[in-house]
C-alpha cells in the first residue's frame, strides 16, 4: 500500500487527469449501457415494428428458421446481409425476454469505450505518454457521455453495434501491419479481420458500401509492404481474411443461389445508378451533391454533439468543426495505418452521403464516422505547434466546446435515465410482461395500432407467445369485454406511432423543423390521462392502467 501511495504521488497531474477521465468514461458507460439497458422502454418506437420483427426473426432461428437476409435499406430497397441475426442469437440463451436481444447492443457499446481510448492511444506517435493518456481519456470520456449513441445501444437495432466493429477492424488492422505474431496467430488474425468485415457489411447501408473498399485499400497496403519487403509467404493473408469473410456468410449464398442473385444484383445497381435525375443539369446536380456533403458533415457536430438545431449552433458546428478539420489533418504526426483506416472510411463515407438529403439524414445514418469530430478535436490538441499563449487561447476554446457538447448529452442522458428509473418512468417491457401474465387465459386485448405491419409484430404477440402464453388475442377494433393496457406516460420520439383517447385512430408523431424534438431520439415523456370511452379499471400498476371495456 505504500509503494502504491508512493507511485501515486509522482504521477503528474496531467497523467491522474487522464487517468481520472477514463474511470469516468468507464463508470459512465456502464451505468448508462449495462445497467440501463435492462429497463427495456424502447421496444416498439418509431412508425414501424423493427425491433419486435427482427426479435421474432432471432428467436425463430432455434426452430430452424434461418435468415438468409437482413433487414430492407431504407435507401435503395434492397437487404443488408444477415449476420446481424446471428450475432444476437446466442444472447437469446440468457432467455425469451426482448431485453435479451437489446443487451448486445448496450456491451458492445460499453466496450467501444476501452477500444476507443486504446485506439487514440496507438494514434498519438510522437506525442510524450503523459499527454497521450490524458487525451485518450478526454476521448474515451466525451464518446461515454454521447446520448444518441447511448439511446440506440439501449434497444435491439441493426446499426447500434457499428462503433464497436469499427473500432475492432481498424485495431486489428493495426496488430496486423505490425507484423510482431508468428505466422499461425497472424493467420487467425487475418480471418478475424475478415469476419469482422462481413458482420460490418451487415448493420446498415453505409457499411455494407463503404466498408469493402476500406478493405480493399487496407490489403492493397499490406500487400505493398510484404513484397517490399519480400515476405512473399505473407501474400496469402489477406486471402485467408476473404475466405473467412466468404464463410461466415454462408448463409446469405445459399439463400442468393436460390433466388438467383436477386439481391446482389439490386445492391450492384444501387451502387451504380445515377442519384442526379435526368432533368438536372450537371451542374445543379454537382451542387446539390456538395451541399448534402456539406450539410452532412457539419451536421454531424450540431446533432449528436451539440443538440441544438438553431442558426447559432450550426455556426459553432461550421467553425469548430472546420478548424479542428484543417489542424487535425494537417499537422498530424502520429501512426499512418491507424491515420489511413480512419481517412480512408471517412472519405469514402462523405461521398456516398453526399447522395443523401441532408435534410432527411438522421444522427443514426451517420454512426460509422461518429468518432470523427472527438478524434479530429484530440489530434489537434495533440500536435498543434503554435505560441504557447495561441496554444492556450486554442485549448480554452476548444475546453469551452467540449463542456458545450458534454453538459448538452448529460442533459438529455439523464433525461433518458429518469424515463427508466424516475418516479415517473415509462413502462419497460418486464411491467408488460406481468400485466399480461395477470390477464385471464385466451383474453383479448384491443390496440388500434395493432394492424398492417404490426399486426403480427407487435410487442403484445411477442411477449404472449414467447413468454408469458396465455393465448392472448390481440385486435386492433375495441369492442365491449376487451381489455386496453393504457399507459401513464409515454415516450415519444419524431416518427412514433401513437393511440387516440378513445383508442379509435392511431397516428403519427411529426414534429415541425422549429421543434427541437425533430433532432431525433430527442424525445418528450407526456402523461396520458384516463381512456376516452366507457370501460372499468382492472387493475394499475406504477406505468399502466388496465381496462376492460363497457
Amino acid at each position: 500500500m505504500f509503494k502504491l501511495s508512493l507511485k501515486l504521488k509522482h504521477l503528474s497531474k496531467t497523467t491522474v487527469t487522464g487517468y481520472s477521465l477514463i474511470f469516468l468514461a468507464i463508470l459512465i458507460g456502464f451505468i448508462t449501457r449495462i445497467i440501463g439497458v435492462f429497463q427495456y422502454v424502447s421496444f416498439d418506437i418509431g412508425p414501424a415494428p423493427d425491433q419486435i420483427r427482427d426479435a421474432f426473426i432471432v428467436l425463430n432461428i432455434w426452430k430452424g428458421e434461418f435468415p438468409t437476409l437482413g433487414p430492407v435499406a431504407a435507401v435503395g430497397g434492397h437487404h443488408i446481409l444477415p449476420l446481424y441475426y446471428y450475432l444476437f442469437w446466442p444472447f437469446t440463451l440468457l432467455g425469451a425476454d426482448p431485453v435479451f436481444q437489446a443487451f448486445p447492443n448496450a456491451l458492445f457499446s460499453f466496450l467501444s469505450i476501452p477500444l476507443l481510448i486504446y485506439l487514440v492511444y496507438q494514434l498519438l506517435e510522437n506525442v510524450e505518454p503523459q499527454k497521450r493518456i490524458l487525451l485518450s481519456g478526454l476521448a474515451g470520456f466525451w464518446y461515454s457521455v454521447l446520448y444518441g449513441e447511448i439511446f440506440i445501444n439501449n434497444f435491439q437495432w441493426n446499426p447500434s453495434s457499428i462503433p464497436f466493429f469499427f473500432l475492432a477492424f481498424t485495431l486489428l488492422y493495426y496488430v496486423q501491419i505490425e507484423g510482431k505474431f508468428s505466422f499461425p496467430v497472424q493467420a487467425m488474425l487475418w480471418a478475424g479481420y475478415g469476419i469482422v468485415l462481413s458482420i460490418l457489411m451487415s448493420l446498415h447501408s453505409s457499411t455494407l458500401f463503404v466498408m469493402p473498399i476500406v478493405f480493399i485499400i487496407s490489403c492493397g497496403i499490406f500487400l505493398y509492404k510484404v513484397i517490399k519487403r519480400k515476405s512473399y509467404s505473407l501474400i496469402i493473408l489477406p486471402i485467408i481474411s476473404l475466405l473467412s469473410s466468404a464463410i461466415v456468410l454462408l448463409p446469405y449464398w445459399i439463400g442468393e443461389f436460390g433466388r438467383g442473385f436477386q439481391n446482389t444484383k439490386l445492391i450492384v445497381k444501387v451502387i451504380f445508378q445515377s442519384k442526379t435525375g435526368t432533368n438536372s443539369s450537371l451542374f445543379a446536380g454537382l451542387a446539390k451533391k456538395l451541399s448534402n456533403l456539406f450539410l452532412n458533415y457539419f451536421k454531424l457536430f450540431q446533432e449528436p454533439y451539440l443538440w441544438n438545431a438553431s442558426w447559432m449552433y450550426f455556426v459553432i458546428s461550421i467553425i469548430f468543426l472546420s478548424v479542428v478539420t484543417y489542424f487535425g489533418i494537417v499537422k498530424f504526426k502520429g501512426n499512418q495505418y491507424i491515420w489511413g483506416i480512419l481517412c480512408s472510411t471517412w472519405g469514402l463515407y462523405l461521398y456516398a452521403a453526399s447522395n443523401l438529403d441532408s435534410e432527411t439524414t438522421v444522427f443514426h445514418y451517420k454512426i460509422l464516422i461518429i468518432f470523427t469530430p472527438i478524434i479530429l478535436t484530440i489530434t489537434s490538441l495533440a500536435y498543434l505547434n503554435f505560441s504557447k499563449s495561441k496554444k492556450q487561447i486554442f485549448y480554452i476554446l476548444t475546453g469551452i466546446i467540449i463542456f458545450m457538447s458534454c453538459f448538452s448529452n448529460l442533459f438529455y442522458e439523464s433525461k433518458f435515465l429518469l424515463s427508466k428509473y424516475g418516479s415517473n418512468r415509462v413502462m419497460n417491457t418486464a411491467d408488460m410482461t406481468q400485466i399480461i401474465s395477470q390477464l385471464p387465459s385466451g383474453a383479448v386485448v384491443c390496440d388500434p395500432r395493432v394492424q398492417n405491419r404490426r399486426k403480427i409484430h407487435n410487442k403484445y404477440n411477442y411477449i404472449d407467445k414467447n413468454i408469458t402464453q396465455k393465448e392472448i388475442k390481440f385486435v386492433n377494433v375495441c369492442e365491449a369485454g376487451n381489455y386496453i393496457i393504457h399507459p401513464k406516460r409515454s415516450l415519444i420520439v419524431d416518427g412514433s406511432y401513437v393511440n387516440d383517447a378513445a383508442y379509435e385512430k392511431p397516428y403519427f408523431v411529426k414534429y415541425s423543423p422549429s421543434d427541437l424534438e425533430k433532432l431525433w431520439p430527442i424525445f418528450k415523456i407526456v402523461e396520458n390521462g384516463k381512456i376516452a370511452r366507457p370501460a372499468k379499471v382492472v387493475s394499475e400498476t406504477d406505468t399502466a392502467t388496465v381496462y376492460v371495456l363497457d
